[in-house]
Protein backbone atom coordinates (compact mmCIF):
# COMPACT_ATOMS: atom_id res chain seq x y z
CA UNK A 1 0.00 0.00 0.00
CA UNK A 2 1.45 3.34 -0.96
CA UNK A 3 1.63 6.32 1.37
CA UNK A 4 -1.22 8.20 -0.33
CA UNK A 5 -3.57 5.23 0.01
CA UNK A 6 -2.61 4.74 3.65
CA UNK A 7 -3.23 8.41 4.38
CA UNK A 8 -6.64 8.31 2.67
CA UNK A 9 -7.66 5.19 4.58
CA UNK A 10 -6.57 6.73 7.87
CA UNK A 11 -8.55 9.90 7.13
CA UNK A 12 -11.68 7.91 6.24
CA UNK A 13 -11.35 5.78 9.39
CA UNK A 14 -11.11 8.96 11.47
CA UNK A 15 -14.18 10.40 9.71
CA UNK A 16 -16.17 7.25 10.43
CA UNK A 17 -15.04 7.21 14.05
CA UNK A 18 -16.08 10.85 14.60
CA UNK A 19 -19.52 10.32 13.08
CA UNK A 20 -20.32 6.99 14.71
CA UNK A 21 -18.95 7.79 18.20
CA UNK A 22 -20.61 11.16 18.80
CA UNK A 23 -23.38 11.37 21.40
CA UNK A 24 -26.02 12.12 18.75
CA UNK A 25 -25.16 8.88 16.95
CA UNK A 26 -26.34 7.00 20.03
CA UNK A 27 -29.72 8.74 19.76
CA UNK A 28 -29.98 8.42 15.97
CA UNK A 29 -27.95 5.36 14.96
CA UNK A 30 -29.62 4.80 11.59
CA UNK A 31 -29.00 8.38 10.51
CA UNK A 32 -25.42 8.22 11.77
CA UNK A 33 -24.75 5.02 9.85
CA UNK A 34 -26.30 6.48 6.70
CA UNK A 35 -24.20 9.63 6.93
CA UNK A 36 -21.04 7.65 7.68
CA UNK A 37 -21.34 4.96 5.03
CA UNK A 38 -23.62 6.34 2.31
CA UNK A 39 -22.36 9.90 1.91
CA UNK A 40 -19.10 11.70 1.25
CA UNK A 41 -19.95 14.50 3.67
CA UNK A 42 -17.16 15.66 5.96
CA UNK A 43 -17.27 14.61 9.60
CA UNK A 44 -17.98 18.24 10.52
CA UNK A 45 -20.98 18.34 8.20
CA UNK A 46 -22.27 14.96 9.43
CA UNK A 47 -21.99 16.07 13.06
CA UNK A 48 -23.91 19.25 12.30
CA UNK A 49 -26.70 17.25 10.63
CA UNK A 50 -26.85 14.83 13.57
CA UNK A 51 -27.00 17.69 16.11
CA UNK A 52 -29.87 19.36 14.24
CA UNK A 53 -31.76 16.07 13.88
CA UNK A 54 -31.27 15.21 17.57
CA UNK A 55 -32.54 18.64 18.64
CA UNK A 56 -35.50 18.32 16.27
CA UNK A 57 -36.39 14.88 17.61
CA UNK A 58 -36.53 16.33 21.15
CA UNK A 59 -38.76 19.25 20.16
CA UNK A 60 -42.31 19.20 21.43
CA UNK A 61 -44.72 18.60 18.57
CA UNK A 62 -47.22 21.41 18.02
CA UNK A 63 -50.70 20.83 19.39
CA UNK A 64 -53.39 20.45 16.74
Amino acid sequence: MDELTATARKAEAERLRKVLKCSEAKQLPLLAEHLAFETDESAKSCLKILKIAAADSKATPPKP
